[in-house]
């Protein structure tokens, strides 16, 4: 692909994120979907305009110890593709939460604590992904691999 193909793909996928941002800011009920236009850290990226936070996980803030595990973990889970966000379920710190499916249909919520790089938020998720939690510390995967969630 030359590299004016790649500049205006990348340019047509920011101008669709921006549009899907400007259709849903006025109605957090709609499904939003696009490819990120940046991952912030493990449970935030953004779609244009939208800032998303994933529903129902935590994960290691940029600056913490696993935090860039965790970021590029969701970056390679997303893979430059579009995903596709439930409508809004809450807000937090000026982002939208929403449960986001990749190009695959992987719950990347799921996904995260599936392979230990977030944990479950009870708090939100009413448990939604503790069996999966469990099983990522029992198999010590991503930040179980040292025994502690060092951002909690």
């Amino acid at each position: 692909m030359s590299c004016r193909a790649v500049i205006l793909a990348a340019a047509l996928s920011a101008i669709v994120a921006t549009q899907a941002a400007a259709q849903t800011a006025a109605d957090p009920a709609r499904e939003i979907a696009g490819v990120p236009t940046s991952i912030t850290d493990g449970d935030t990226f953004r779609l244009g305009a939208i800032r998303v936070r994933l529903w129902g996980v935590d994960a290691p803030e940029l600056a913490t110890r696993f935090g860039p595990a965790a970021r590029q973990r969701l970056a390679e889970l997303i893979d430059g593709r579009a995903v596709r966000c439930g409508p809004e379920v809450g807000r937090s710190y000026r982002r939208t939460v929403r449960a986001c499916l990749n190009w695959q249909g992987i719950d990347l919520s799921r996904e995260m604590v599936r392979e230990g790089w977030a944990v479950d938020w009870p708090s939100y998720s009413h448990g939604a992904y503790a069996a999966e939690e469990a099983r990522a510390e029992r198999a010590r995967a991503g930040v179980f691999a040292y025994g502690v969630q060092p951002w909690r």
